[in-house]
């Protein structure tokens, strides 16, 4: 019974260490690669629980390698716009100026009255009260109404984000324009955010290389 309780611990302790280490959030919250390793922990972690005999540190090292590739993920995808965009894919638009967007609905197999349900949830009862409606890469739905101000991310770490661009009626001519008149370079920026008409910019820039 001892010995039980002891891979029981060491096993706890492990996930807790490493669930710490990626310093993430709730289930609800997680992109997809995030939950994939979350499935793929509580499955290495059950073996050695279940099976005395299995050794254990068929559970532990399996639980180390699967995190560190998350973290590893994690900070590929904020320096590659290519592998950001594949394992957290740029928010969906549902609905748009109070019209739904039928071809993204079918495109995401989401169906009408699963949508109005989200939407009851948050209190919306017209989609015409809406400016946005985003399905996010988490699979949760955001909404703006009318007059709420949409404001996007249009760089980030130094990297333009063309779809926020296009959503906010804007082109990189514009962006171009913009950061020339406030003497700023892209490449230089943490965070850049706008709602087409003001523009912000969030923390500090980063530092220039010499």
């Amino acid at each position: 019974m001892f010995p039980v309780l002891i891979r029981t611990l060491i096993i706890y302790i492990t996930l807790i260490a490493s669930i710490r280490l990626t310093g993430k959030r709730q289930v609800g919250e997680m992109q997809l690669s995030e939950l994939i390793t979350a499935f793929l922990i509580s499955e290495v972690a059950a073996s050695p629980l279940a099976d005395p005999d299995i050794p254990l540190v068929y559970g532990v090292v399996p639980i180390l390698l699967l995190i560190s590739l998350e973290i590893v993920i994690s900070f590929v995808t904020t320096k590659s716009v290519i592998l950001k965009r594949m394992f957290a894919p740029p928010p969906t638009v549902l609905i748009k100026n109070g019209k739904l967007d039928v071809k993204a609905l079918g495109k995401q197999r989401i169906r009408a009255e699963e949508l109005i349900s989200s939407l009851r949830l948050k209190d919306i009862g017209d989609i015409s009260q809406l400016n946005f409606c985003f399905l996010e890469h988490n699979g949760q739905i955001s909404v703006f109404k009318n007059d709420d101000a949409l404001t996007l991310p249009l760089i980030i770490d130094g990297k333009v984000n063309a779809h926020s661009l296009s959503l906010i009626g804007k082109d990189s001519a514009w962006l171009d324009a913009k950061l020339k008149s406030d003497r700023r370079r892209a490449e230089d920026i943490f965070l850049m955010t706008s709602d087409g008409n003001s523009v912000f910019y969030v923390g500090q820039e980063k530092e220039k290389k010499k």
